[in-house]
């Protein structure tokens, strides 16, 4: 038998209005973090964006298509963030801390607060798993491209604890995960993420 080939959902890239389009996208982002991908219709992102269905349509071809965009929408603007954040100026700590804020204390916010998270989590490994990853891989490579610049310029040091740059940017990464351990709000995941920052940072300083 053969195995039934999920549908891809397809959001336009372009239309009468890139403006408009964009538009639609942001309410999204908004409203899948109040209601969830469930109770999020598509009579509720017309109005949310303040335009007609059939003006949504041009755009999209259903609610799946929307969230598709809305989880580019997201991961474009953490890696964006990202990179900037690991070009400001500032030491090592401070920047690493900024970068890891940009993808984590950022989700958390928009996500993990939600009393929605894990039907949103859901819908994303459902619908946006491989958008997801792309931009996964992408953040990894500031952030490896960040801890050689450390190395680079002596102010860490991996080999005491045998590490190659990617092996621990991907250790950073974890402590971006653990932030959210406790943390009731966005300034105390701040707080945890800088915590764990300091203690990975003091191993290979």
């Amino acid at each position: 038998m053969f195995a039934r080939v999920p549908k891809v959902p397809k959001s336009k890239k372009t239309g009468p209005d890139p403006e408009r389009r964009q538009r639609i996208v942001e309410s999204a982002v908004s409203l899948f973090s109040r209601y969830g991908f469930r109770r999020t219709s598509v009579d509720l992102l017309a109005a949310e964006a303040g335009v007609a269905k059939p003006t949504l349509y041009a755009y999209f071809d259903d609610k799946e298509a929307v969230f598709l965009a809305v989880c580019e929408h997201v991961m474009d603007r953490i890696v964006a963030k990202a990179r900037e954040e690991a070009q400001a100026p500032g030491s090592i700590e401070a920047r690493v801390c900024a970068v890891l804020g940009a993808k984590f204390t950022f989700l958390f916010e928009l996500v993990d607060s939600s009393p929605h998270a894990s039907e949103i989590l859901d819908s994303q490994s459902r619908i946006g798993a491989d958008v997801v990853q792309r931009a996964d891989r992408s953040y990894h490579r500031v952030l490896t491209s960040l801890v050689e610049e450390g190395v680079a310029n002596r102010e860490i040091d991996l080999r005491p604890i045998g590490a190659t740059a990617s092996g621990f940017a991907t250790t950073l990464m974890r402590c971006g995960h653990g932030a959210a351990y406790g943390a009731e709000s966005a300034a105390a995941h701040k707080r945890h993420l800088a915590e764990l920052v300091k203690v990975a940072l003091a191993a290979v300083r």
